[in-house]
């Protein structure tokens, strides 16, 4: 009998972390869509690769400590604030300072890939357009 209450405790606390991680993973997906933030300009701004943001955002890996510390530092410098509901779920606010600034951005660059293997003599180039 204990043997199962055992096992069956070691199987909720794996299901819990299991909705933790993609519950973090959801946050991290909102906040780049409120933020406009592609994975690699997040990726950059947090101190990870596209690679890593793209597995956090899938729920694929626990974050470390250092990583959370880190995005959720990003996250409160931007004016985005997560609160967990008890049903497992949670609720982001954005302060008005964040969708004022949103409104007001400059359009990103974009590469121009027509011109794809286009060499000046020193390997690939690219054409950025303003």
């Amino acid at each position: 009998m204990s043997l199962q209450l055992v096992s069956q405790g070691a199987s909720d606390l794996a299901e819990l972390v299991r909705l933790e991680r993609h519950a973090f993973a959801a946050k991290v997906r909102v906040a780049r869509a409120v933020l406009g933030w592609s994975q690699s300009e997040f990726a950059c701004r947090v101190g990870l690769t596209q690679r890593a943001v793209h597995k956090l955002e899938q729920g694929d890996t626990e974050p470390r400590r250092l990583t959370v510390r880190a995005i959720a530092a990003i996250w409160q410098e931007e004016g985005l604030a997560f609160e967990d509901n008890g049903d497992g779920g949670f609720r982001v606010t954005v302060r008005p300072a964040l969708l004022a600034s949103n409104t007001k951005q400059t359009p990103r660059r974009r590469v121009d890939r027509s011109h794809r293997g286009a060499t000046d003599g020193n390997g690939p180039s690219a054409v950025y357009r303003g």
